[in-house]
């Protein structure tokens, strides 16, 4: 699997790219998602995790290789796009929310990020450790796009 991610500060590209991930766009760039035919032989993308969706879906639609889908993981308000996008591709646009899975599926994703974490295959940056008692204040800076790395509340 080729992985094309997406930054908007140098600390936040470099963080990607230190995780692995071979292409990282400057998502402040205008244009920046041409590069995306470019980087997958003029096919377009065949998956995108969608963390921002009222600000992105419409983009990410014209991005997507035929039969192509979009999971919509985040958004912050309401979305217009063409649905054209959307049908000449046969493309899907999908949400989901953890709190949606079943109690088996939440089992079997808790096994897999304590498995994951004890063998450092999942090795997640921590931006800020803030006390629990400051958590309004750890979600309002989650919610900034300067927000960089995980937000760990201490108890």
């Amino acid at each position: 699997m080729t992985v094309i991610a997406t930054g908007g500060t140098e600390k936040g590209r470099r963080m990607v790219a230190e995780q692995g991930v071979r292409e990282v766009l400057d998502h402040t760039a205008p244009n920046y998602l041409d590069k995306v035919f470019a980087l997958t032989g003029g096919q377009g993308v065949d998956l995108i995790l969608e963390m921002l969706a009222n600000v992105n879906l419409g983009r990410d639609l014209e991005v997507l290789a035929f039969g192509g889908k979009v999971v919509i993981i985040g958004s912050r308000g309401v979305v217009e796009v063409n649905p054209r996008e959307a049908m000449t591709r046969d493309a899907s646009i999908l949400g989901m929310q953890i709190r949606n899975a079943s109690e088996g599926e939440r089992r079997s994703i808790r096994a897999a990020l304590i498995a994951g974490l004890r063998n450092r295959t999942l090795r997640p940056v921590i931006g800020q450790e803030i006390p629990l008692a400051e958590a309004p204040r750890a979600h309002r800076e989650l919610m900034e796009s300067s927000h960089y790395g995980k937000i760990v509340l201490i108890p």
